[in-house]
């Protein structure tokens, strides 16, 4: 017999539906439909999903309907229409103009890149789009200033040096990566819908996941043997906010949590907290290998078992409380009774003063 969704569960897929297209998710009706069929499963139906299920749903929400267009493949910068020289600006392309010279600065200082011609962009359907992040990732200055992505050097390192499910990397350019389709859905789609034996699972494997990454560093921090902590490629430290601010790379950690304590928006009448901050935050920590942005979104999973850990654009040579610090941030607001609470336990040791002072850091940067 076929079954459509009770009144909860339809608020569920609802809510879960608005939730995956405000993060930069492109929902299509199959990803609905699977969503959906894991609910049914999850609350112990037998019956078999309504083959208009998925329709029945978003007649009844057309709002919803309407968010699930796909967006437009972007346009090479080369290609966009530019004003002419001299002309003035609107008011919206001044912010915009703005806001790029502000994240510029925010990155690089004042050394940014060059100016450099996009790499063709590859065919494919758009499977997330979040301002100007797409399936193929592009910025007005690349992925950094290599000629290589970061993350395309921690990916290969990863693949080489652990365990860790991640994706091929078939080819590189200075500004995008062209990767290993992995088929699966984000930790954070999935989780509402695991069984508890899957939820275990899960966290036992991203336990020994973890222990992993850690045991390639596990650099004495005053015996850092030429490697500077920041990223993989020798650039700087890149704090994952929602102001991205990088500094560095730096020699030492008393050098990096000095910079910690400088956040453009730091006041002189806040001197207190950054003496106890630089005071809580020592010098001896161990140096280790790490993914620097462990959050729900990062991490996918099928079948009850994690498939991919993506999105390595951080990783890199940083203190050993990073990793526990931006896991905490990335999955306890998913569901701290059933998720958030057990991330602790996916590292050796707890470092919650750590994780307290850098989203103090994080909340004025």
């Amino acid at each position: 017999m076929e079954q459509q969704l009770s009144a909860d569960q339809e608020r569920e897929v609802q809510s879960w539906v608005s939730d995956e297209i405000s993060s930069g998710t492109v929902v299509r009706k199959e990803l609905i439909e699977g969503f959906a069929e894991r609910v049914l499963r999850r609350d112990g139906s037998n019956f078999t999903l309504a083959a208009d299920l998925v329709d029945v749903f978003l007649d009844r929400h057309p709002n919803l309907a309407k968010r699930l267009v796909v967006p437009p493949p972007p346009i090479p910068e080369f290609q966009q229409v530019k004003p002419e020289k001299g002309a003035r600006l609107g008011a919206l392309a001044r912010m915009k103009e703005m806001t790029k010279q502000d994240r510029t600065k925010a990155l690089y200082g004042d050394s940014p890149p060059p100016p450099r011609q996009p790499a063709p962009y590859p065919d494919g359907e758009i499977i997330y789009h979040c301002n100007n992040r797409y399936v193929y990732t592009t910025y007005g200055h690349g992925m950094g200033a290599k000629d290589h992505p970061n993350e395309a050097l921690a990916l290969r390192f990863v693949k080489a040096n652990t365990t860790i499910p991640v994706p091929e990397v078939v080819s590189s350019d200075w500004d995008r990566i062209t990767m290993e389709y992995v088929d699966g859905q984000t930790l954070k789609q999935a989780w509402p819908v695991l069984t508890s034996d899957e939820r275990s699972n899960i966290i036992a494997e991203l336990r020994g996941y973890i222990a992993q990454l850690q045991t390639l560093g596990d650099i004495s921090a005053g015996r850092l043997d030429g490697i500077s902590i920041g990223r993989l490629d020798g650039q700087g430290v890149v704090l994952p906010s929602i102001i991205t601010r990088s500094g560095g790379p730096f020699g030492t950690l008393t050098e990096l949590h000095e910079w910690l304590v400088r956040p453009p928006k730091r006041r002189t009448a806040q001197s207190i907290h950054w003496h106890q901050i630089t005071s809580q935050l020592g010098a001896d920590y161990p140096v280790v290998f790490t993914h620097g942005d462990l959050a729900a979104r990062n991490i996918l999973v099928r079948n009850g078992r994690i498939v991919a850990i993506l999105d390595w654009e951080y990783a890199g040579w940083y203190p050993e409380y990073w990793d526990y610090v931006f896991a905490l941030c990335g999955m306890d607001n998913i569901d701290w009774e059933t998720l958030g609470s057990h991330v602790p336990s996916l590292f050796p040791k707890r470092y919650d003063l750590e994780y307290i002072l850098l989203q103090f850091i994080l909340s004025i940067s």
